[in-house]
């Protein structure tokens, strides 16, 4: 009897991350936070603003000096986009990846959090964690708030 059980729930929890892997919400949502990555990487600062929805909020998380706590800061979006499309030699690219830990989808609302890795050209910059919400819009999903962690250690 445990053994079917196990199996069961072993079947269970495959399904769920197969389902969840190929639900095509799912994929649309990870093609439009992918997106942001390539358009920084290929320094197409329109490619990366396609995504965004109008008036979207982009914050950062720095460690304090104090190791305890941390200092929100917010970066408008023109500077950052401007930042993006600046030509760049190889070795300055921006090159971030992103693992998507967890992704959540309400209707129209999705959360997605996951850890990255951020490198200019090769050389390692910093690690964090990413957390994105997107709203669903007639033209697909659309990002309209973006809080991320960095740092330069403890990173996986």
């Amino acid at each position: 009897m445990k053994k079917v059980y196990l199996f069961f729930v072993l079947a269970m929890l495959s399904f769920s991350a197969f389902a969840q892997s190929t639900n095509p919400e799912t994929e649309a949502i990870k093609k439009a936070v992918n997106t942001v990555f390539e358009g920084m990487k290929a320094c197409d600062s329109a490619l990366v603003k396609s995504v965004f929805a109008p008036g979207a909020i982009l914050q950062t998380i720095r460690p304090a000096k104090d190791g305890l706590s941390g200092t929100v800061t917010g970066d408008r979006m023109e500077p950052w986009l401007k930042a993006i499309a600046q030509p760049k030699k190889p070795e300055q690219v921006w090159n971030e990846k992103m693992n998507f830990d967890h992704i959540l989808i309400d209707g129209n609302l999705a959360q997605v959090w996951g850890s990255y890795t951020f490198h200019i050209g090769t050389t390692f910059s910093h690690c964090g964690t990413d957390n994105i919400t997107l709203v669903k819009h007639a033209d697909g999903w659309k990002i309209v708030y973006l809080i991320d962690t960095s740092r330069k250690d403890k990173c996986l």
